[in-house]
């Protein structure tokens, strides 16, 4: 494939570029006469990335003749001999190079890498891009501008289009629909817990209190939902009220009692006297059931080993609060004021039903949409959120994301669990290949191309497989 800028030749060295890592390099050949760039010019030559919404320029190619190069260097020198010498400020320093630098060092541009024949310059352009969903196929324009030492400057003429096919894992990508079980229930539970506070020694519900506007407008608007919605029946609807350990248990268990009711009339006044037939009222004195399991878990607890042993032993509510303040003083103060407020909660539980079910469980099948997510993010290229989705399901499309993420080992451990066939052949030889082993690449490639003859053809284009037919 070749195209003429005027006097200038560009060749590119393959139409199909393999992707990996999420990365493509675009590469191609330039060639022009030492007559066009002289002694005295410089040639300029700015490739284009044209995307379905914008065209983004590559790095700048700067061809540079004899003189032009060195009266670069000139300028250069007389500009930091200056500097050296006068050492002026950012103001002057910026003067003193617009004095001097009559031809500035382009920013990002490859410089002067090049091959020289009896009559022509040729250089080899090569420049990795990120791949994205639109690069499927990926097109290149070139921009050209000549400058003299002269002052004079002429733009050369757009080029045509240089074409690259982008060669990736994607045409490996199961695009078959895969469907799940999902268990319904005739009988369903909701859960909801909150954090109410009270006066110390008082039931009112009092809204105005700390945060309880926040847990009051969750609990009645959770209610109304789940009173309101037409899929299920609510059976019944559990409101049950815990106090914490300080205090004797006597008064724990009419506080506890006092508030689980005065909630219950709130609720009554703010939704409607219809609460009150569905609303079946508990409470429970001192919670030490909950208080045993955040003692359990809480590490910056010392001594809980032996709080818990003492809370097994002694059957004495009140003994035992007061055992473990007497015995661990320091793990009570922080018993006292960090777990004990976990515990003065009102826990609700709605126990719904069903309408028109009658098993009490039924098994349906539906598409899995979260996979169905997982690989419309691997075609567009999304390799790291595809594989967060995919991780789970290890199959074809599981490896296809970890090979265009260049995690080989996984890949290959993956492959091993599969069914054999041309597709999981030819993935291994992939992999075999980055992982350097290629007599083992090349039984599996071969075995690919013997169960399936277009795998030969696939192999052309991907780098790997070269390497593993080489002798």
């Amino acid at each position: 494939m070749a195209l003429q800028i005027e006097q200038v030749t560009v060749t590119s060295r393959m139409r199909s570029i393999p992707e990996r890592n999420g990365r493509v390099v675009l590469d191609f050949i330039v060639t022009l006469p030492k007559q066009l760039l002289g002694r005295s010019r410089s040639v300029v030559i700015t490739p284009i990335l044209h995307k379905p919404d914008e065209s983004v320029p590559l790095e700048d190619l700067v061809i540079r003749g004899g003189r032009f190069s060195l009266l670069q260097e000139c300028d250069y020198w007389q500009y930091e001999t200056y500097v050296e010498r006068f050492r002026p400020d950012t103001v002057g320093r910026e003067a003193a190079f617009n004095r001097f630098v009559k031809f500035p060092y382009p920013e990002d541009a490859r410089l002067d890498s090049l091959i020289e024949g009896r009559s022509t310059v040729t250089y080899y352009y090569s420049q990795e891009v990120k791949t994205d969903e639109t690069s499927k196929k990926m097109l290149v324009t070139l921009q050209g501008q000549v400058l003299a030492v002269a002052d004079s400057a002429y733009s050369l003429p757009p080029s045509d289009t240089l074409s690259y096919v982008v060669s990736s894992m994607l045409s490996f990508v199961d695009t078959m629909p895969r469907c799940r079980i999902k268990v319904i229930d005739k009988f369903v539970t909701v859960e909801d817990r909150n954090y109410i506070q009270f006066f110390v020694g008082d039931t009112r519900v009092v809204d105005t209190l700390g945060d309880n506007r926040r847990p009051l407008d969750k609990i009645t608007s959770l209610m109304q939902r789940i009173v309101e919605q037409q899929e299920f029946y609510v059976d019944t609807i559990t409101l049950t009220a815990a106090s914490s350990p300080e205090g004797s248990y006597a008064a724990n268990n009419i506080l506890a009692c006092g508030r689980a009711q005065a909630l219950k009339r709130y609720l009554g006044r703010r939704y409607g006297r219809s609460i009150d037939t569905m609303l079946t009222v508990r409470w429970v004195a001192e919670d030490w059931t909950e208080l045993t399991n955040r003692i359990r878990t809480d590490r910056e607890i010392v001594n809980r080993e032996a709080i818990l042993e003492l809370i097994a032993a002694e059957k004495n509510s009140d003994r035992r609060e007061q055992s473990i303040r007497l015995r661990f003083p320091k793990e009570y103060v922080y018993i006292r004021s960090v777990i004990y407020p976990q515990l003065r909660a009102v826990n609700f539980r709605y126990s719904l039903r069903r309408k028109g079910m009658v098993k009490d469980t039924i098994h349906t099948t539906e598409l899995d949409t979260a996979y169905t997510r997982g690989v419309e993010l691997l075609r567009k290229r999304k390799y790291a959120k595809a594989l967060y989705v995919l991780n789970d399901y290890n199959d074809r499309n599981t490896v296809v994301a970890h090979l265009s993420l260049g995690h080989d080992e996984r890949a290959m451990e993956l492959l091993a669990t599969m069914p054999k066939d041309a597709v999981t052949e030819y993935l291994r030889a992939i992999a075999c290949s980055r992982l350097g082993r290629k007599e083992e690449g090349r039984r599996h490639f071969l075995e690919a191309c013997r169960l399936d003859g277009r795998m030969e053809y696939r192999g052309n284009l991907d780098p790997e497989i070269a390497e593993l037919l080489k002798q």
